[in-house]
């Protein structure tokens, strides 16, 4: 297992229940760590909070025989029944690899300052997760082109939408849209206040930001793993990549990011990967 977030921890607990040899080797930075407080996991009618979760997910996995590895995977090569991983602590070898790698969210360097919004839920990255929370509100979305365009017909069902563009878009003319670079997003008596580079400021209830995410798929990409143009990877029906014996489950795969999906993947690699390597070898292995 490559990747530590909710869809590797899962698949781990599924392999070792498998009595499968495991490892799982992580860095630490999922991408569920930011999560202020999802109300889409089944079993959490309240909502959880994302580092809540990794930690009921960690104390379940390490109820279970998992070695585990805390470093950051560098390269992976080798093939079928003949994986090699490197990083710190390795190398090591593998029969089969699951990737759960994940995505991490775009947010401009001259926005940095944004983050502490991000955990703290005034600054959101997801409205599939949590606009439900927004209705009749002022909901700002940072985004440009097609993408702002497409989150905003979504947003636009909870509540008013202003859109940043933060910066020019000639993909976008349109009255609710504002080009100017925001320079810096405040907390004020439970609502943001975006100030513009033109001096103009804006109060809101809450704010988005769009701008697209860099997927974690460049170790199954040199393999030769089929990506689409944005680097999500392609799975079959079993979760397996278009490289033999190399799985891949979560945000890294082409899908709904959402963590119920990602447990889902991972039971059906993690299952995957167990039958193959019963028709492989004998049932003692």
């Amino acid at each position: 297992m490559i990747g530590g977030g909710p869809a590797g921890l899962t698949a781990a607990v599924y392999l070792a229940r498998f009595r499968r040899r495991t490892l799982l080797v992580q860095d630490g930075q999922s991408r569920a760590r930011w999560i202020p407080r999802t109300r889409n996991v089944p079993g959490y009618p309240l909502g959880i909070e994302g580092p809540e979760l990794l930690e009921r997910l960690e104390e379940h996995a390490s109820r279970y025989e998992i070695e585990r590895i805390a470093a950051r995977v560098v390269r992976l090569d080798g093939q079928i029944d003949e994986f090699r991983i490197q990083a710190q602590g390795g190398p090591w070898r593998a029969r089969r690899v699951i990737l759960a790698t994940g995505a991490h969210d775009i947010i401009p360097e001259d926005l940095r300052h944004l983050w502490p919004l991000v955990s703290r839920g005034r600054v959101r990255l997801c409205p599939v997760c949590d606009a439900y929370e927004l209705i009749g509100k002022r909901i700002g979305l940072l985004a440009r082109g097609e993408q702002a365009r497409k989150e905003a017909r979504m947003l636009s069902r909870y509540g008013a939408v202003r859109i940043w563009t933060h910066g020019a878009d000639d993909a976008l003319a349109d009255e609710d849209v504002i080009e100017e670079n925001v320079v810096e997003v405040k907390e004020r008596e439970g609502t943001l206040m975006v100030e513009c580079a033109d001096g103009t400021a804006f109060e809101i209830d809450a704010l988005y930001v769009g701008l697209g995410v860099e997927v974690y798929s460049g170790l199954a990409a040199k393999l030769g793993a089929r990506c689409d143009e944005a680097g999500y990877l392609f799975v079959d029906q079993k979760q397996q990549t278009s490289v033999p014996g190399l799985y891949a489950a979560g945000d890294v795969v082409q899908s709904l990011s959402q963590i119920s999906v990602a447990f889902g993947q991972a039971a059906i690699a993690a299952s995957a990967v167990n039958v193959a390597l019963l028709r492989s070898t004998p049932a003692s292995t």
